[in-house]
């Protein structure tokens, strides 16, 4: 496959997980001993304003979508900086998994995490076809290049 079509195929692929994911549930939380399901779609919209209500911490998580949209920019554009944006966005999508309770209020009240459902998982896979398609990106592109 050259090098060309990796890209497409890899930006393709990512954007079309990442759709599917806005169709699914995020989370399930506990909050005030009320099990709520929340959805992707929601996360997507409220996570940009999520400081506003005192999730400093939200907000530095949902900021891997930005990275993500940057990395792909940059990978479109040839710039070998869609590897560094991409792996952040990775990095912030999978350190959500060990977090225990999320801002369920703007009060500052906690809402325990009872489980991460496909929504998130389909989000992660999304970034992660991202990086690891901008890597190879790159591995082919230099392969390429040096035998040129």
């Amino acid at each position: 496959m050259e090098s060309k079509e990796i890209k497409f195929t890899t930006i393709g692929l990512s954007l079309l997980v990442f759709a599917i994911s806005l169709t699914e549930n995020a989370l399930v939380v506990n909050y005030n001993n009320e099990i709520k399901t929340a959805s992707s779609l929601e996360y997507l919209f409220i996570g940009s304003i999520a400081f506003m209500g005192g999730g400093l911490l939200e907000e530095i998580i949902w900021l891997a979508n930005p990275l993500c949209l940057l990395a792909i920019i940059l990978l479109i554009k040839n710039n070998e900086k869609a590897v560094l944006w991409s792996l952040i966005a990775s990095g912030l999508a999978i350190s959500f998994s060990f977090w225990n309770e999320i801002l369920g209020a703007e009060s500052g009240t906690m809402a325990k995490i009872v489980s991460l459902e496909l929504g998130y998982y389909l989000w992660l896979a999304s970034i992660l076809i991202l990086t690891i398609g901008i890597l190879i990106h790159y591995k082919v592109s230099l392969k390429t290049t040096l035998q040129a």
